[in-house]
């Protein structure tokens, strides 16, 4: 039977590939994996990445202990992890190579070097080397910020820092008595990097290596006392209409809960969350379990604010080497209570005009139409303007479908004209059924942006081959394999990302009017038949047969089996109009 003893004498990262070899760091799909796998894993890799003339290597893993595996390896190997996703190509000049154990990876970056942790373990057996006695406590990674408002910021941390938070979180907590750490966030943040990996580590409890982010996953833990890393997204949809989940301690960052939401959470697991505020920046800087509403945030030990006479508020903490302005609105109770009212002003400078973001949000957000309403800054012709993401309010959900998305933006301008200035004025508008969140349950500023690509940019993702076009007969055969980064497969289905379909009607017009006529948009839909769901990294064929005389064109996407043989996924007819 597989050792989980939780002996919890901390554990410094640099120490723990000499703990006993048969203690469990993790469990993948429930079959353990040991102190000894880990400690052959990160050998090899290390002796692959010395190798290496790069010293910047963008670590982006989807297995957890993949992920300690690619850590480790690259702080004994005298390496600088950058844990970014290689999907964003904003940043793509970040790093000098890749680390991954994704085999897709290479499609989006085919200039770097890229190492792929899967293809390396094929050894029974490793000689372990006297480079793991080396002390990387004062090595240094970067993990980027969420990029709620912007780019996602590099912040370069050392080892020594985690520790020390994990030490603090000890000193606070106590001993924890959980025996496994689930988690639904990502080891690539800060949060889950914190508390799934460093505290699962330090604390010597293994961790699951798959996000577990819907509620029924959680029952097949349910004969564990297991720690649950979580976030206010997660806990808004639990459903009270299923059995109680006995879970050992519920942790969650990302946003502030509401109290009633804290007693849902209650009442799924049997304890009340422990919240955490914090940032990428700063780390951890205060938690609060809501044992009645109104409660304040306390801080962690050692933790100070300060606040200065226009109510700026900084932070002093031994996680940092000089004080951090906070952006969030901070009263403070006592020296170590305080409330949060918000997030500070956004201001942004548009022709060397200070505009507050913030400002023209609650203007918005202040309809009756709207739910919520987010303003980022845009680039457009080498000058700034404003896009407004808007989702509609319940009540008003049909004017999406009453009105076009230009009658719409119209609608909204005109209630606003009287509002806000000129150059406050959204200029672009998109409307969405949902906001999109990462893992964390976080809204990103890259996510956002991508709502306002155009169709040119979108499709140049798409990796397409033409495979016969027929002049004569208005006939076009095209190959498009499905790219993992599309906005459509982000925060909605995370478990399972699924092509919408009137992104498949978008690019239909997009490939006819590229062959047919460029000045055609679509006038009505007349058969439509959805067989099969597409899906990330699907190969299909888009068969295109245009009636120049009907203004008709018939379509169907095919899935391009290996045996090179076709199954349908999608068909039917649109016409089009000038």
């Amino acid at each position: 039977m597989a050792d989980t003893s939780t002996n919890q004498t901390i554990v410094s990262l640099s120490k723990q590939l000499l703990r006993p070899d048969h203690e469990i760091i993790a469990f993948r799909k429930k079959q353990p994996l040991s102190v000894l796998d880990l400690k052959k894993q990160v050998l090899l890799l290390s002796q692959q990445l010395s190798k290496s003339p790069e010293k910047y290597w963008a670590l982006t893993m989807q297995d957890s202990f993949n992920f300690v595996v690619g850590l480790f390896a690259l702080f004994y190997s005298g390496k600088h992890p950058k844990l970014i996703s290689a999907y964003h190509q904003e940043i793509k000049d970040d790093y000098d190579a890749l680390l991954t154990d994704n085999q897709d990876i290479h499609q989006y970056d085919t200039h770097k070097r890229l190492i792929n942790i899967n293809q390396l373990f094929n050894a029974n057996s490793v000689e372990i080397a006297d480079f793991i006695n080396k002390d990387f406590s004062y090595s240094t990674l970067t993990i980027f910020t969420s990029g709620s408002t912007g780019l996602p910021k590099p912040i370069e941390k050392t080892v020594n820092q985690f520790e020390i938070e994990i030490q603090q979180l000890e000193s606070n907590w106590g001993k924890l008595s959980a025996d496994l750490i689930v988690a639904s966030v990502s080891h690539q943040h800060m949060y889950g990097l914190t508390f799934k990996i460093m505290l699962s580590l330090m604390m010597k409890i293994p961790f699951v290596c798959e996000p577990i982010i819907y509620q029924e996953q959680l029952y097949q833990y349910n004969d564990k006392k297991f720690l649950y890393i979580t976030s206010p997204a997660i806990i808004k949809t639990l459903d009270v209409k299923l059995p109680t989940i006995n879970c050992d301690k519920v942790i969650s960052a990302g946003g502030s809960l509401k109290y009633e939401e804290a007693l849902t959470c209650k009442q799924n697991f049997n304890v009340l969350p422990d919240e955490i505020y914090g940032s990428t920046e700063t780390g951890i800087i205060a938690t609060r379990k809501q044992l009645h509403p109104n409660m304040p945030w306390q801080l962690f030990s050692e933790m100070q604010l300060q606040q200065n006479g226009d109510q700026k508020t900084c932070l002093i903490s031994p996680l940092l080497t000089q004080p951090e302005l906070l952006n969030d609105k901070i009263t403070i109770v006592d020296a170590q209570h305080f409330h949060l009212n918000g997030r500070s002003d956004k201001i942004i400078k548009i022709s060397e005009n200070r505009v507050s973001l913030t400002y023209i949000e609650n203007k918005i957000n202040q309809l009756p139409e709207v739910e919520e309403a987010i303003v980022i800054p845009l680039i457009q012709n080498n000058r700034t303007i404003l896009g407004a993401i808007v989702k509609l309010s319940t009540s008003h959900s049909d004017l999406s479908k009453e009105r076009n998305s230009y009658n719409l933006t119209q609608y909204f301008r005109l209630f606003l004209k009287d509002e806000l200035s000129l150059i406050e004025l959204p200029k672009k508008w998109r409307f969405v059924e949902n906001l999109p969140k990462n893992m964390q349950g976080k809204t990103t500023y890259m996510e956002l942006k991508s709502l306002f690509e155009t169709n040119e940019k979108v499709m140049n993702k798409v990796f397409a081959n033409e495979l016969s076009v027929d002049k004569d007969t208005h006939h076009v055969n095209i190959e498009l394999v499905i790219p993992t980064d599309l906005f459509w497969f982000k925060g909605h289905f995370p478990s399972q990302p699924l092509l919408p379909g009137v992104v498949q009607l978008n690019w239909v017009i997009y490939y006819t009017q590229k062959y047919f006529n460029a000045n055609l948009s679509l006038s009505s839909i007349d058969v439509i038949k959805f067989q099969c769901p597409i899906l990330p990294q699907d190969r299909l064929k888009l068969n295109l047969k245009w009636n120049e005389k009907e203004q008709r064109i018939d379509f169907s996407y095919s899935f391009i089996k290996p045996d090179n043989t076709l199954k349908i996924a999608s068909s039917g007819k649109l016409t089009l109009c000038q």
